[in-house]
């Protein structure tokens, strides 16, 4: 459970002013208009030494967990076409990064209050009509935690399309990219350069670098698997399905090692495809080594992904379960962010000590720490009530770690899937429960 995700933001170049970050224009129709166009009046980066990446990172947001709102839309586009583009748009830096972008309905609480307007809309920046600017945006301030704007032109003549100008979910997406902190990049492929010259629905190397080197790579966690209901049913096998079990002749053979003429290859009384599709081990008949296969578990209402013990009531092993997956998301949430404080509501004592001296390392020697727990093979193996206020708890958890320079994302170090047996103190303090104490074992020790 130490072993987590970090993300380490480096301010590369802070503007003075950081208010306005961006203009999208069109090109001009004047005589001579200046080569490639801009967005903007910022300045491209120039004189910079050739060893730093195109991009330029000017600011940050201090969490990964964004909100935006509109405050209107534009008659332009029919229906929620114009909602729904700028999701896309959010999507393609989401995809790339720890961050989080949800639409909620109040302009007055949201991170990003995005908005149509024309002419002198109260800004300090008003727009110019048909053609040249298309958009602006502002950046996020460092210091204060404060709102930043979308606007877009709607004198504009927008549109919702890939291969027509002026495409809505390029422009957003160009304008996201500064309100999560970059600036314009020097390299033309990149969908922060300077200038729109058409449809541009994906992200270049340089702007999945650009936005990394603030906000790390994304650590996206597998959901913790559940049980199945009683009587789950497989979706249809895209392919030859000889044992009718939900996962293709070839997929069985290529990919999960299931046998394709045995719909239940490890006899555990569920359908293989059922396993699979919940992500339940299809070879494995007793994945939590309690005795009890999988499929008795399931028809019993019990979790075959948690071990029953006998001298526990289930409501205890159930919250002492929820707890703990708890705990490991937090953590590694607060190692992505870069903040131990994320996780002081299930960490006290010595073990929040050092999970902070851990991020604080890692922070300092640029590293980015990426881990995985495999769910399949993770499992409580034991829980003991020591009294009504402290609970022991034996743990077999298997961890894959990556570790990447966060300036290049070059990776320097990864580890093979790795059992980590364990016994975590939980104990409650004011009120509440906070693990206390990790001991870790040799593998593999009271593991199977």
């Amino acid at each position: 459970m130490r072993q987590s995700f970090n993300r380490v933001i480096t301010i590369l170049f802070l503007l003075s002013s950081i208010m306005l970050a961006c203009s999208l224009t069109t090109p001009s129709t004047s005589a001579s208009p200046e080569p490639g166009y801009r967005f903007d009046e910022l300045p491209n980066k120039v004189n910079e030494s050739s060893i730093i990446s195109e991009y330029r990172a000017i600011s940050a947001w201090d969490k990964t967990d964004i909100t935006y709102a509109f405050e209107n839309g534009t008659d332009q586009l029919p229906g929620n076409t114009e909602f729904d583009a700028i999701g896309r748009a959010f999507a393609l830096w989401e995809a790339q990064t720890p961050l989080t972008f949800t639409r909620t309905s109040d302009p007055s609480t949201a991170d990003i209050v995005i908005a149509w307007a024309v002419r002198d809309h109260g800004d300090g920046d008003p727009f110019d009509g048909p053609g040249d600017v298309l958009a602006h945006a502002s950046s996020p301030n460092p210091y204060d935690g404060s709102q930043v704007f979308l606007h877009f032109d709607d004198d504009e003549r927008w549109v919702d399309s890939d291969t027509q100008n002026v495409d809505l979910e390029t422009v957003a997406a160009h304008e996201i990219g500064h309100t999560l902190g970059l600036a314009h990049s020097s390299d033309p492929n990149a969908l922060m350069f300077p200038s729109y010259s058409g449809p541009h629905r994906s992200l270049d190397q340089d702007d999945i670098a650009g936005i990394q080197s603030i906000y790390g790579p994304s650590s996206a966690q597998e959901p913790a698997p559940q049980a199945p209901p009683q009587g789950a049913t497989p979706p249809p096998a895209a392919g030859q399905d000889s044992d009718g079990d939900g996962i293709s002749d070839d997929d069985e053979i290529l990919v999960t090692g299931t046998d394709k003429n045995n719909p239940d290859s490890d006899g555990d009384g569920l359908v293989d495809g059922v396993e699979v599709d919940n992500q339940m081990n299809p070879l494995d008949p007793d994945m939590d080594k309690d005795g009890v296969n999988d499929g008795q578990e399931v028809n019993q209402g019990t979790d075959p992904f948690f071990p029953e013990q006998p001298d526990v009531p289930a409501d205890l092993e159930n919250q002492v379960s929820d707890f703990l997956t708890h705990a490991v998301e937090l953590q590694i949430k607060a190692y992505r962010n870069g903040d131990a404080s994320i996780a002081s509501s299930v960490m006290s004592g010595q073990e929040l000590a050092n999970l902070s001296s851990d991020i604080d390392s890692l922070n300092q020697q640029g590293l980015v720490s990426i881990s995985e727990i495999d769910y399949y093979q993770s499992y409580i193996n034991d829980i003991r009530v020591i009294n009504d206020s402290q609970i022991e708890v034996d743990t077999c958890e298997v961890w894959t770690t990556s570790t990447y320079n966060q300036s290049d994302g070059q990776l320097v170090q990864s580890t093979d899937p790795t059992l980590l047996p364990q016994t975590i103190t939980i104990q409650q303090q004011n009120g509440s429960w906070f693990i206390t104490t990790v001991n870790f074992f040799d593998a593999p020790a009271f593991c199977s």
